[in-house]
Order: C-alpha cells, then sequence, then structure tokens
C-alpha cells in the first residue's frame, strides 16, 4: 500500500493550470502550457486499471468523488478517503494529472435531520421499471453512491445550499493546501441524478416541496403538467403559466450549477478547469423535469470551461429484439439506424457545433463494454446480479468479440478525433462479471495507444467543420408541448420520453448521422448569417416556439442565401400568447390549414424514387396541411391525402415544409442532393469531417466510392487521395488526415 509519502513527493511541484483555447476551428486542452490530447480514463476499479489505461498512452484520469464521503457527522470534514485514492493512482501512475468529477450529494444523517428540505413529487414513489432504483452501490474510491435514490434534498433548500456550498469550498481549499494542487486541473461538478444535473426523482415529477414554492412561487399540479390544452401543443392563453413556470425552473437548475463553477473558480484562482453534464438536447429523459432546457446560460457563462455526456444510449423499439440491441426504425418500418455497437453512429446528445461556438470543450464518455465482459447470461440480460443486468451488453452488438470491441474503439475514438472534442473511458468492468478492467489486454491497450498517438497529431489540424448540411433546434420550444407522462403507457424503447424528443429528435438523429455527409448539430440562437451560405440544407428540428424577433433573426439569416431550409411541423405556431398559425406563414412561407381531428403522423411521398411511408402510427392533433397554389407538392397525409410535405421558393431561399418525422435516410439524401450539398458516400455511412481529418463508418457490408473535400492520406494504407473505391465490411472504419 502506498503511503502519503507519494504526495508528499509532489509538493515542490508548482500548481497545476489548465485552461481552454480555441485554435484552428476546436476547443483546445491547455494544460501547463502546452496542448494536451484531451483523452481520460475511469474505471470502478481505478487504481487496478490506471496501469492499463498508462500502457494506453491515458496519464489523465477521472476519478469520481462523492463529497458525502467526506462528511461523516456535522462540522466534521474528513478528507483522508480522497488523500489515500490520490495516493494510490499516483503509485501506479506517478505521471498521473487528474480532473475529478464531484458529486454534490449529501449523507444519510442530512437527509434524517432535514426532512422538511427534501424533494416532494406529484406522482407516488413507485418505479414502473425497478431496476434503476436498487440500493445504491458505494465506490470504495471516492464514495460514489450509484444509483437514483428516492429520498434526495430539494435544490431549493437554502440549508442545502449554504451546506454544500461550505463542503465543496472546503474541498477545494484542501487540495489548493495540498500537494495534489500540482495534478489537479479541473473539476466537474456533478448533481442530481448520476451527478448528471437531471433533477433528482425526474420520473416522480419533482419538486412540490416548500422550498421550491417558496423560490418559483406559482408549481403546477401534475393534471396541469400532463394535460395540454391543443393535443401535442400548450396554448398560451390557457396554459402560459406551466409554460412560464419550466422556464423558471430550468434557469434556477442552470443558476444553481453555474454557482456552484463560480466558487470553484474563486477559490482556484482560475487556475483550473471547471465543467459539468449538460446540454443533452438529444435523448434527455424525463425532460421537462430532469431536461437541460437552458442552455444559453449555461454556454455564455465564463465559468464553465467544458461540458460533457455519454454517448447515445437510444435502446431498439423493436419488439422481438432484446432492448440492448439498438436497432431503430420508424412505426412504418423504416430503418433509421443503430446507435451502439459494431457500425453504431455514437451520436453525440449535445449540440457540438454550439459548444465549439462558445469556446466549450466537450468529453463523451466512452463507455461500452469490451469482449473481456462475458455475454449475458441469459439472453434478456437476466441470471445475473441487479447491476450486471443494469449494464448488460452496454457496448452493444458485436463488443462481445475482439474484432467487434477494435471496431467500436476506432468509431469512438475517431469520431472523437475529428469532431475535435475530448473524451474519457469509462470501465464498469470491475464491478461486473469480468471483476476487472474492460480494458485488461494488451491488444485493446494497443489499439488505444495507437489512435491516441495519432491524436496528438491533432495539435497541428485544422478542425473547421466541412459540413454543408446542419440540424438546428431550440431547446425552449420543450416549454410548448406535451409532457413526457402524457405518452403512457410507453411502448417499446418510449419509456420516459415525450413525442418530440423521442421521434423529432432522438430516433430522427439516427437517420441524420447516416447521410454518408457530414453534418452539424447547433442552437437556433448560434445561427449566424454566414450559416445560410455554410449549410447548403438546413433542417429545422423543433422551432415551434419563438418570439417576433427570433423569427426576424431567421429571416434576416436567410434571406438570398439559396440555401434549402426544412421546416418541422408547427414552425413558429407557437407565441408567448398565443398559437398562431399566421406566424407559420411568415416565418416558413407557406399557408397552412389547421387539421383539428386527430391521425396518424405519417406521411406518404415519392420524391425518393419509390414510394415511402414514413413516420408515426399514433393519431395525434394538431397536423397542419399545406394549402399554398405556389408551393409543389412532395408528399400527403396517409390519411386524408392533403399535403404535408412540400417545397416554394421564400425571399431567396427555398423553403421545405414536413409535417412529421422522423424522415427516412432516402428522403434525406434526397433533400441533400436537391439543396447541392455534397454526399461524401454513395452508401448511407456515418461520415465525419474537418478541414484536416475524415473518417468513415461502414453502415452496410460492400463497396462504396467515397470522395473526400480534397486529397488526404489513409491511416490505414497511407495512401493520399480525394476520390476512393472502398470495399468495406460492416463497422469497418477508415481514417484520413492531412499529410505533413
Amino acid at each position: 500500500m502506498p503511503t502519503f509519502s507519494t504526495l508528499d513527493k509532489l509538493r515542490h511541484e508548482p500548481p497545476a493550470h489548465a485552461r481552454v483555447n480555441v485554435k484552428n476551428g476546436s476547443p483546445r486542452l491547455i494544460l501547463n502550457g502546452e496542448e494536451v490530447y484531451p483523452l481520460l480514463a475511469w474505471s470502478w476499479g481505478l487504481e487496478h486499471s490506471t496501469p492499463f489505461f498508462k500502457q494506453a498512452g491515458i496519464d489523465l484520469l477521472h476519478p469520481i468523488l462523492g463529497l458525502n464521503a467526506a462528511w461523516p457527522a456535522p462540522e466534521i470534514y474528513d478528507w483522508s478517503e480522497y488523500d489515500a485514492l490520490f495516493a494510490r493512482l499516483l503509485a501506479q501512475n506517478p505521471e498521473a494529472f487528474f480532473l475529478p468529477r464531484i458529486l454534490l450529494d449529501v449523507p444519510e444523517w442530512w437527509k434524517d435531520e432535514h426532512e422538511s428540505e427534501l424533494i416532494v413529487c406529484a406522482l407516488p414513489l413507485q418505479p414502473e421499471d425497478t431496476r434503476q432504483y436498487r440500493a445504491a452501490i458505494r465506490s470504495e474510491e471516492g464514495g460514489w453512491l450509484w444509483g437514483i435514490q428516492l429520498r434526495e434534498p430539494s435544490l431549493a433548500s437554502d440549508i442545502w445550499r449554504a451546506d454544500m456550498k461550505n463542503l465543496f469550498r472546503a474541498f477545494l481549499q484542501y487540495v489548493e493546501n495540498s500537494p495534489l494542487r500540482s495534478r489537479i486541473f479541473g473539476y466537474q461538478i456533478g448533481c442530481g441524478i448520476y451527478g448528471e444535473w437531471h433533477y433528482f426523482m425526474s420520473e416522480f415529477v419533482p419538486d412540490l416541496s416548500k422550498p421550491m414554492q417558496q423560490k418559483l412561487g406559482y408549481i403546477p399540479d401534475l393534471d396541469a403538467r400532463v394535460k395540454t390544452t391543443f393535443g401535442l401543443l400548450r396554448n398560451p392563453e390557457h396554459e402560459q403559466p406551466v409554460m412560464e413556470y419550466y422556464r423558471r425552473f430550468h434557469e434556477f437548475n442552470a443558476d444553481l450549477l453555474l454557482h456552484f463553477a463560480r466558487v470553484a473558480k474563486e477559490e482556484t484562482k482560475n487556475r483550473v478547469l471547471c465543467g459539468a453534464f449538460y446540454g443533452y438536447q438529444l435523448e434527455n429523459v424525463w425532460i421537462h423535469e430532469g431536461g437541460h432546457l437552458a442552455p444559453e446560460k449555461i454556454l455564455n457563462s465564463p465559468d464553465i470551461d467544458f461540458l460533457a455526456s455519454p454517448y447515445s444510449y437510444q435502446t431498439t423499439n423493436q419488439e422481438e429484439r432484446q432492448w440492448w440491441e439498438h436497432e431503430i426504425y420508424d412505426e412504418a418500418g423504416n430503418y433509421l439506424g443503430r446507435t451502439r455497437g459494431v457500425a453504431g453512429d455514437a451520436g453525440y446528445r449535445v449540440l457540438l457545433e454550439s459548444l465549439k461556438r462558445h469556446g466549450k470543450l466537450y468529453f463523451a464518455e466512452i463507455d461500452p463494454s469490451t469482449f473481456l465482459e462475458p455475454p449475458p447470461i441469459n439472453p434478456d440480460g437476466s441470471g445475473g446480479t441487479q447491476v450486471e443486468k443494469e449494464q448488460c451488453m452496454i457496448g452493444g452488438v458485436g463488443s462481445t468479440t475482439l474484432e467487434g470491441t477494435r471496431r467500436i474503439l476506432q468509431r469512438d475514438l475517431g469520431r472523437m478525433l475529428v469532431s475535435g472534442n475530448g473524451g474519457w473511458l469509462f470501465d464498469f468492468g470491475p464491478v461486473l462479471r469480468t471483476r476487472k478492467s474492460w480494458y485488461a489486454d494488451e491488444r485493446i491497450t494497443a489499439e488505444v495507444a495507437r489512435l491516441t498517438k495519432l491524436g496528438e497529431q491533432r495539435e497541428r489540424w485544422d478542425m473547421r467543420s466541412r459540413a454543408q448540411i446542419a440540424a438546428v433546434y431550440e431547446a425552449k420550444s420543450l416549454f410548448a408541448t406535451r409532457h413526457w407522462r402524457a405518452e403512457a403507457p410507453y411502448s417499446k424503447g418510449g419509456q420516459c420520453l415525450d413525442f418530440f424528443t423521442r421521434w423529432f429528435m432522438d430516433s430522427q438523429a439516427r437517420a441524420l448521422h447516416r447521410l454518408g455527409a457530414p453534418i452539424d448539430f447547433l442552437y437556433r440562437f448560434d445561427l449566424e448569417p454566414a450559416d445560410a451560405r455554410r449549410y447548403r440544407l438546413l433542417l429545422m428540428m423543433n422551432l415551434f416556439y419563438l418570439t417576433d424577433d427570433e423569427i426576424a433573426g431567421l429571416h434576416a439569416v436567410l434571406k438570398d442565401s439559396n440555401a434549402t431550409v426544412v421546416w418541422f411541423y408547427a414552425p413558429g405556431f407557437v407565441a408567448p400568447d398565443k398559437l398562431d398559425l399566421a406566424r407559420m406563414k411568415k416565418l416558413a412561407g407557406f399557408r397552412f390549414r389547421i387539421l383539428e381531428t386527430p391521425g396518424p403522423m405519417l406521411i406518404r411521398s415519392d420524391v425518393a424514387g419509390r414510394e415511402l411511408v414514413f413516420g408515426v402510427k399514433k393519431e395525434v392533433s394538431p397536423r397542419f396541411a399545406v394549402e399554398d397554389n405556389g408551393a409543389t407538392a412532395l408528399g400527403v397525409w396517409h390519411d386524408t391525402q392533403e399535403i404535408a410535405f412540400a417545397r416554394k421558393s421564400y425571399q431567396g431561399w427555398h423553403s421545405v415544409y414536413v409535417g412529421a418525422a422522423p424522415l427516412p435516410v432516402e428522403i434525406l439524401r434526397w433533400l441533400a442532393q436537391q439543396a447541392g450539398a455534397d454526399l461524401w458516400s454513395t452508401q448511407p455511412d456515418i461520415v465525419i469531417a474537418a478541414e484536416d481529418v475524415a473518417m468513415i463508418v461502414a453502415t452496410s457490408e460492400g463497396e462504396r466510392t467515397l470522395s473526400l473535400h480534397k486529397p488526404l492520406t489513409g491511416v490505414e494504407s497511407g495512401e493520399r487521395q480525394r476520390v476512393l473505391h472502398l470495399k468495406m465490411e460492416l463497422g469497418d472504419v477508415r481514417l484520413f488526415i492531412a499529410a505533413d
């Protein structure tokens, strides 16, 4: 066992200093004055796994510290568990630096003493899926309480806030007065479910507690949240207080995160990075209570240097498949894509282009199991412990073979490399059936080391995106759309998801990643005048709730651009004070009629060379029909034959309206071609590209032609080419980089 003399050896080292600089199109991690490739690692057995990470070329570690572990009793703080952990980690890798995750959690004695400060929910605490509500498992390496608890403090509690601020400040002072200050270069601040800033107990519709009432005033009851007065949409004339509540609720939570970020910056005199899990616009469960719907506050804060998220977990909606197979279809039978496993997209849940524009470094949590993790005992994951079932096949299809593991790692680390972001390996192996690190194999560490070495070349690359296609989102539209709870009983793959998150954001993203061309993801508020010329195709995914000024701002960006702009469902229909069909016409250029009778969200179209029906079978209202003699019909509602998909020229750009989602990849590729956007692959593959680096992941076996934007050198072949004729296996990854 290492002694604290391990820490004493650091006493003569100067404090670590870190910052994020934007250079050549992407945020860069600068540590002690040098750019460092931002690949980190965590493991449930981090001491055990650190040597494997070191073999893989990773010296940046991401331990998880629950502050509950340092607070054994009132007014007593004890940092000895943390000292011992860091000493053991440094004994395994004396060159290690740390960016710990700090969880703002309280011990049970605090909850016992402050019953009146705990969350009150609108629903009884009876989980529909008990799997995730098992007893918490305590990590012996920092005190993380892994699990979702049903007794948590209201984040509006002044007592909790003051106590946690004191504890967090004391922790920061402990580090600043410790030799560890020379190795700790940042903090990820965690709170809420899994530390991801999902409000505690979101499934049960919080927070009706007295502290929250004192902070926010009016808090809607369950009926007011779940029942809407205009079908899929809220009518501000009747529901403006509910919409306003959600705005204030999400801004309150964002302000709380920023409060603790400011404490970290103050105590460290800005020497370290500060960040959090935040910005999950894509794939966010219980989104109205648990979502990240105040992104502009976070992105504009000088106290936030980085944001993080696990990449997509979207599970299959096919009844005959196991949940971990991750195959996604629409309800007309169109294949949209796969999230995880071999040939999955590993799509990010944040809008990465927006993070870049605000100078925020993004860390992707890379947590797939490797072939060292045995397959489930039974096909449905049962037969093992609750945790083993919970994490069963998190790597997805193909992850149980060495070759599948290689392809998944190449895809995950390749996406990180080409997208210009950071990441951390997240290793649950020691707590699962393998009982050792998922990286405890030289063949795996050698593959990670190869890609890490390649990543070190990124310092000299131009990382500006080459995308000519962008998907654009509006976070506040969720204040005006039907509550996730209204979708119950949920169909497979839809647990705890509202209609628009499930179909217009999550499921649609699967097909967007398979365009066979690069695509950017950003918020509406980050659109710039140059974007309408940079992007030939703009997909306005959920711009339902806009102010008049925001509509005018969009027109200013789009006017005379010749871009093609696709408006989904109800663009601009919701104003702050009313529903207004005239605003849809003003924004998108079409004359519409409201269809108030519920009907399936299914559209029939033959624009992609064959007749396709796409969308969702569920009967909903409202829907909208285009009634415009100046428009060209591209598709009709499957039940009424009224126009639901159309295009026309408008104010110097090409406007397209589509009333349903998700669009299949065939139609997306047709739209891209019509808009003049280059399709890089002749197959619907996953393609990511910056100016000096590109990647393709094959989503099918066979031949394809890949046309790059300029000659690049194949990492595997060593040949410099612009047009390549490739024969690839399912899930094969190819990387291309600028020559020296």
